[in-house]
């Protein structure tokens, strides 16, 4: 009986191994990677404002944080003035997509197909309607210069832990 206990219990631990080998991430590090990863993309974007429409004004503020839904799904929303009133622009895309960084005059993330949906409001309106989709998702307007390579510098490494705790 003592044998068959035994050869029972290494089995079980045998077929326990691969099992507990497969966990997932954490699902704190998971957060906190998209926490960390958000507040840079949030710090830019208040810095630098992009200017993503052009039927709005520069000047844009975020109406709505970047954030990661559980979803995977990486958004925000930016308010422009457009003359005595305003407009809402949201970007939308999945996590999971993210290819890198694009750095030029603007500063954003780079998808490997057209995944960022873009959505606008009418002048007042808070009602968003599609717009376009694209493989771009912009962020912020360093300009040419030091302060936009340094950017892209922290967000190329940012983004680096950001997938590998995020999967």
């Amino acid at each position: 009986m003592k044998k068959c206990y035994l050869l029972f219990s290494i089995l079980l631990i045998i077929w326990g191994i691969p099992t507990f080998a497969q966990q997932g991430p954490n699902p704190g590090s998971r957060a906190k990677a998209a926490a960390v990863f958000t507040k840079l993309l949030n710090d830019a974007a208040s810095a630098y404002p992009p200017e993503l429409s052009n039927l709005t004004e520069s000047m844009a503020k975020i109406e709505s944080s970047f954030r990661v839904n559980e979803e995977g799904i990486l958004s925000v929303t930016f308010r422009y003035p457009v003359e005595n009133s305003y407009s809402l622009y949201r970007l939308t895309a999945p996590v999971s997509a993210i290819k890198g960084i694009f750095y030029d005059y603007y500063i954003g993330l780079e998808f490997a197909a057209n995944v960022v949906k873009i959505e606008e409001s009418d002048k007042g309106s808070r009602e968003l309607k599609e717009n376009n989709t694209l493989a771009l998702f912009h962020i912020a307007r360093p300009g040419d210069g030091p302060e936009g390579e340094k950017l892209k510098i922290k967000m190329e490494q940012a983004l680096q832990v950001f997938q590998e705790n995020y999967k």
